[in-house]
Formats: structure tokens, C-alpha cells, sequence
């Protein structure tokens, strides 16, 4: 991990923790060689020096300029590497919450010696000193974006280390199959022909693996969230549909055609997932220049959505522009919504049925009204993701991840080939040490510079 290290990395550093605005109290952390000093030459304790307080024991302490002047009483807290979450010596500062006073704890810290903190740096400090492991990393942003219980809990588990081990067992396997291998082929009269054994090993493995990457839609989905398109012609209830969703007014709703001009955006949770609820402009050709704007984003809207919802009104039934919508998204994850069922009219229910059956879309009757069938089309968007994952499934948490375990999946299936086309042991051994490197990435262990970059842009500064 050392050889990891910019030089940038051995810099004493400094940053405000907690958002930014008015509250009880922030947070300014710094940390690095220099912590100590930096730290106590703006905090003075109320009894004694910064250098001797214990590890991990609060004190009192005034905040003063460089003039002398106090401006604030704080609370300190030092912790001494490598037993902080940096591996470095660590300083936070809890300051009242105001906006002034946390900037200027900051521009204390810097104008003695710390500098600003990049995005994620803190975060990115602690996995070099080997305090946690990349998708540990990964996992406090995790924490802090998850937006459901369900996406929290995942992130939890994943910061707690259970993804971590279970790809170590993976890694390890391998490594204990690549030892094998390796032997054979350099001692192939001493070492027993296992591959027969190899070969059910790799493919236990393999399924594993497998298994893992069918759960990846759910994981990046509670991770990243799903947008949800709600399309159709106008007039058929996709505004009132998109306030029931949303139990709230937030669409407005007229008897008029092309009430909806723009794409409407708000943000739910539907069965543990988070999701992005997009409510459009009826599809229909117009030559009134804003409808026709707002019809072209809604297409825009529905190509880049993870879920379209398709309505139809059930008093009209399904006309042929419907159907041509259809044929043209039938590759995608779409539900065809029958609105308006309450009225008993019904065309539109056996419409829908004949239409989406052959095409394997589902089809969901609702009532904006009577709230009818709304829970089972939240149930209905979340299965497409679900499928894979059981009660207690652990889950991916971000594409990288994912892109990990697929390319060690990869290079499973090749070994297990080889060994059945019998190829020789050097071949095989290099499929095997290829799923061990990317199993490696996925904890961090041997990463590239630029992966790890990509990580920790996302994070803000502070964290």
C-alpha cells in the first residue's frame, strides 16, 4: 500500500465534515502529520496543551485568530494514528453550526500550516493506510447517498466487510487452484493429475460468481436509484396517476389534451427502492411549437429510463399509435398501465391483454382514485430488478464492482474450458491468475491509479 502514496497523500489536511449552513453544530476535521499542531494552534484547551490530550477524550477549547481574539468555544477530540479512521494523527473540531464561524475554523486550520482537502481525501487516506479496503471505501458514500432503508441496510453491510469477505474467499480459491496448477506444470511427475477436480472446483466457483452478478441490477439499482417514465397519450391519466404515486398534487390535472407541457421530476421510495418518477407531455403530433417541445422530451425521457410506464385509458382502449409505442420499446422494460378502471368500462383491460401478452409485457390495472392496483404496479417495477436476490443476499454497490466479478467470471468460464479442450497447465494458469487479479481490484488490492481517482471524485470534500 505505501508505494500508493502522492506526495500529495503526506500532506496535512483540513476540511468541514458537515453541510455546509446553519445548524447546532459542525465539524472540522484535520489530519496528517502536522494534525496536532495545526489544530491546537487555533484551539486552545481551557486546561492544558492539544499535544497532551488523551486519545479519543473530548475537551473544551477556545477558538482563536491570529490575533488572539476568540471567536467561538468548541469541543476537541484528538486521535493518534494509525488508531483513526485515516491511520493518521487526527484532529475534529465541534463548532456552533454557523456558517461563518465554520469557515473560519477552516481558514484557521489552513493559514497554520493544513491544506484543503480534495473531494473523498480523508476516505482515500484510510484505505491507503490499509484501514479499509476499496469497496469498503465505496460503501461510506453508500451510507451517506442511500436513499431507503433498503439501499442503507445494503451499504451497512458492505462497510461492515461482508462483500469484502466473501470476495476474499473467492480470491482465495483461486489462488489455491493457481498453486495446483503452477505445481503441475512445473513438477508434472511429482503432482497428481487433479484436473477433473479442478474443473468441479472452478465450476462451484463459476457459480457463485453467477449468482452474484444475476443480483447486480437490484444492488446499482438501490445504490443509484431507477427513473420511472410515465408516457401515453394525452389525456389518459398519467398526471392523476403520477400524484397517486406520489400522494400528493404535485401535476396539474385538467380535462384538457396537452395539459403537460415539460417533464415533471419528483423522487419516492417504492419497495425499498428509490426511485425517480417522471410524468410527460402526451405523445401526439402537434404543430403548437411548446407541446411539440414537450412531447420530444418526453420520448427523451422514456429512451433514458430505467422503467417506462405505458397508459391507456380503460374507456378508450388501445388505438394503433398505442400499439406502434409498444412495438417500438418492446425491447425494453415497459408496463402497460390500464388507468381509469374504476369507471367499469374495461376495453381498455382486454385491449392490453391482447397486445402485451404475445410481447411478454405486463399489464397493471390502476384507479388514481381509489388507489386500486397502485401498490401492485410499485411491486410490478421493483420485480424487474428483484429477480436473483433473496432474503439476505448480499449485493453489489457500484458498476466498478460489478464490472470485477464479471471479468473474474470471465476468466473462470475460460479456465474450465481450457481444462475440458485440454490445453496445458501454463494456459490454465493464467485464466485462473487473471480472476484472481480482478477479484484483487474489487478490494483494492492491486488497482489502478485511475480507478482509484474515479472512486473517491464522487465523494465530497470532508468526507
Amino acid at each position: 500500500m505505501g508505494s500508493r502514496y502522492r506526495e500529495d497523500d503526506r500532506d496535512t489536511i483540513a476540511a468541514i465534515a458537515t453541510p455546509r449552513g446553519t445548524g447546532g453544530v459542525a465539524m472540522v476535521r484535520v489530519s496528517g502529520p502536522e494534525a496536532i499542531d495545526v489544530a491546537g494552534a487555533f484551539a486552545r484547551l481551557r486546561k492544558g496543551r492539544l499535544h497532551d490530550l488523551e486519545d479519543r477524550r473530548l475537551a473544551l477549547a477556545r477558538l482563536v485568530d491570529s490575533s488572539g481574539n476568540v471567536f467561538d468555544e468548541a469541543l476537541v477530540v484528538v486521535m493518534r494514528g494509525p488508531r483513526s479512521f485515516t491511520g493518521e494523527d487526527t484532529v475534529e473540531v465541534y463548532c456552533h453550526g454557523g456558517r461563518l464561524v465554520t469557515e473560519k475554523a477552516l481558514s484557521e486550520a489552513l493559514s497554520h500550516g493544513a491544506r484543503q482537502a480534495e473531494p473523498g481525501e480523508f476516505t482515500r487516506r484510510a484505505y491507503l493506510s490499509g484501514r479499509i479496503s476499496l469497496e469498503e471505501a465505496e460503501a461510506v458514500l453508500e451510507v451517506v447517498e442511500a436513499r431507503s432503508e433498503a439501499a442503507l441496510f445494503q451499504a451497512g453491510r458492505r462497510l461492515c466487510g461482508e462483500l469484502g469477505a466473501m470476495v476474499r474467499r473467492w480470491e482465495g480459491e483461486l489462488l489455491d487452484i493457481l498453486a495446483e496448477v503452477q505445481g503441475a506444470a512445473d513438477f508434472p511427475e511429482d503432482v497428481p493429475d487433479q484436473r477433473e477436480q479442478m474443473y468441479g472446483r472452478l465450476r462451484v466457483l463459476a457459480g457463485e460468481l453467477d449468482g452474484f452478478l444475476k443480483r447486480a441490477p437490484l444492488g446499482l439499482a438501490l445504490s443509484d436509484g431507477i427513473t420511472v417514465c410515465l408516457v401515453g397519450r394525452p389525456n389518459v391519466g398519467k398526471s392523476s396517476l403520477f400524484n397517486a404515486l406520489l400522494r400528493e398534487d404535485r401535476a396539474i390535472v385538467t380535462d384538457f389534451p396537452g395539459t403537460t407541457r415539460d417533464v415533471l421530476r419528483e423522487t419516492s421510495e417504492w419497495d425499498g427502492l428509490p426511485v425517480t418518477l417522471l410524468d410527460t407531455a402526451g405523445l401526439r403530433a402537434t404543430e403548437e411549437i411548446v407541446e411539440a417541445i414537450g412531447v420530444l422530451r418526453a420520448e427523451a425521457s422514456a429512451e433514458e429510463a430505467e422503467v417506462i410506464l405505458y397508459v391507456v385509458d380503460d374507456t378508450e382502449g388501445i388505438l394503433e399509435e398505442d400499439i406502434r409505442w409498444l412495438e417500438k420499446w418492446k425491447d425494453r422494460s415497459v408496463v402497460l398501465v390500464v388507468s381509469k378502471v374504476d369507471l367499469g368500462v374495461g376495453s381498455g383491460v382486454r385491449d392490453a391483454r391482447k397486445v402485451a401478452g404475445p410481447a411478454g409485457q405486463k399489464v397493471v390495472k390502476v384507479s388514481s382514485v381509489t388507489g386500486d392496483g397502485l401498490d401492485v404496479l410499485k411491486r410490478t417495477v421493483a420485480g424487474f430488478f428483484e429477480s436473483g436476490a433473496g432474503v439476505g443476499d448480499i449485493v453489489p454497490g457500484s458498476a466498478r464492482q460489478v464490472d470485477c466479478v464479471r471479468r473474474a467470471l470471465d476468466s473462470v468460464s475460460e479456465a474450465m474450458s481450457e481444462l475440458e479442450e485440454g490445453w496445458t497447465d501454463d494456459v490454465v494458469a493464467l485464466s485462473v491468475e487473471r480472476g484472481a487479479k480482478a477479484l484483487a481490484e474489487l478490494t483494492g488490492r492491486d488497482v489502478p491509479e485511475a480507478a482509484l481517482d474515479r472512486v473517491f471524485s464522487r465523494f465530497c470534500v470532508g468526507k
